[in-house]
């Protein structure tokens, strides 16, 4: 009996040791400094998007100081960024008395590829929509402008998420997430 009681208060002790000492193991986010921006794609009828989207990239990056945008990839420390203008669409969501449309909304779907430099499959692919507003009243050259003001103000929201996503990406070990 002295000996069952030995050990059941050992087993408690053991279980009362283990349930109070836990380990706790954190795993470290892998910090994304150096981006190396690839020539967006422009993949719909609209002229010169690619145009209006590299520089909004350009400018996205170059001016966060939380990035180091390389002018060439650094093996296994560069994330490539290569994005592509998918679709892009209007639609007239206000009108005047004659019925004629003055305001138009504008959605843009890019599609973005993080590529960690050196492999050749994205280890994070996704896609992003935004849209804007833009005033049809006023010359068709200012029209255009408002036009072009308006994918400019889009292209930047995106390439702002780029790089929140970029900084919330964790591990990048040349795998999908």
């Amino acid at each position: 009996m002295w000996l069952l009681n030995r050990l059941f208060a050992l087993l408690i002790l053991g279980v009362c040791i283990s349930g109070c000492s836990t380990v706790t193991y954190v795993a470290r986010k892998e910090v994304v400094k150096h981006v190396y921006i690839s020539p967006v794609t422009n993949r719909t009828p609209e002229e010169g998007i690619d145009i209006l989207f590299t520089r909004a990239a350009d400018e996205s990056f170059y001016t966060d100081s939380r990035f180091a945008v390389d002018k060439t990839p650094i093996p296994d420390e560069t994330i490539i960024v290569k994005p592509s203008v998918d679709s892009i669409s209007a639609f007239s969501v206000g009108y005047n008395a004659d019925d004629q449309a003055i305001e138009y909304r504008l959605t843009v779907t890019a599609t973005i590829k993080l590529i960690k430099y050196g492999y050749k499959k994205p280890f994070k692919v996704f896609k992003i929509t935004r849209y804007g507003f833009y005033d049809a009243t006023g010359t068709p050259t200012e029209v255009e402008m408002k036009r072009k003001n308006c994918i400019e103000n889009i292209a930047e929201e995106i390439f702002r998420e780029v790089g929140e996503k970029l900084l919330e990406g964790g591990s990048h070990n040349g795998k999908n997430d």
